[in-house]
């Protein structure tokens, strides 16, 4: 997804040498955290926030989902776990995660795109555009939300809908080529021509930050 993304550096797991220090705390270890204050899923969560940052993404999914079944209320690790499936393009298991982080944070802004980028790719474009809008209520300088609103509208036939949006995207990353020729799309389906062309020769030549 494009997305908020924090890239932590790996830890590496316990040695060989892990259980002799675990007869010195039998069971207070898994339940406190750890020596330097952190909790005892921190270094997994970061080693899979690496993995994602590397492009492993079915190992990161699979330690994320270690984290998540660990602190199931965690929700940079949920946001993390629907990151690596969506990477996959495993869409309704990305979906899945999202619901729950709605759950634990129905105000959040990054929750609102995510769930509203993934029903896109699903094709369920209204959904879709109600998750968009929430994400730009809440987050109204998030031009990438603008962005994949406008591009669920094009889909939706509202043409006039995606212009205003996409506009806003524009006016946020001027640098956005998708956002230019969008807006190609959108104005080539009210049948302006010569500003549609104009889209998309700036969706060409914007330059490149």
């Amino acid at each position: 997804m494009k997305k908020a993304e924090d890239q932590g550096q790996a830890h590496e797991e316990p040695g060989d040498d892990a259980p002799a220090s675990r007869k010195r705390a039998p069971r207070r270890a898994a339940a406190e955290p750890g020596a330097n204050g952190t909790e005892p899923w921190m270094a997994k969560l970061e080693k899979a926030e690496a993995l994602a940052a590397d492009g492993s993404h079915a190992d990161a999914a699979e330690t994320f989902q270690a984290v998540v079944t660990a602190s199931p209320d965690n929700l940079r690790a949920l946001l993390g776990l629907a990151g690596a499936l969506f990477a996959q393009g495993k869409y309704d298991g990305a979906e899945k995660e999202l619901r729950r982080a709605q759950k634990l944070a129905a105000d959040s802004p990054e929750v609102h795109y995510h769930l509203g980028q993934t029903l896109y790719k699903k094709g369920v474009y209204a959904a879709a555009a109600t998750a968009l809008r929430r994400a730009v209520e809440l987050a109204p300088d998030h031009g990438a939300s603008y962005l994949v609103l406008g591009e669920a509208l094009n889909q939706m036939a509202d043409s006039d809908g995606a212009i205003e949006v996409l506009e806003e995207a524009v006016r946020l990353q001027p640098d956005s080529t998708k956002a230019y020729y969008a807006m190609g799309i959108a104005y080539d389906r009210k049948g302006n021509f010569d500003r549609a062309a104009e889209m998309y020769r700036l969706s060409r030549e914007v330059p490149k930050s």
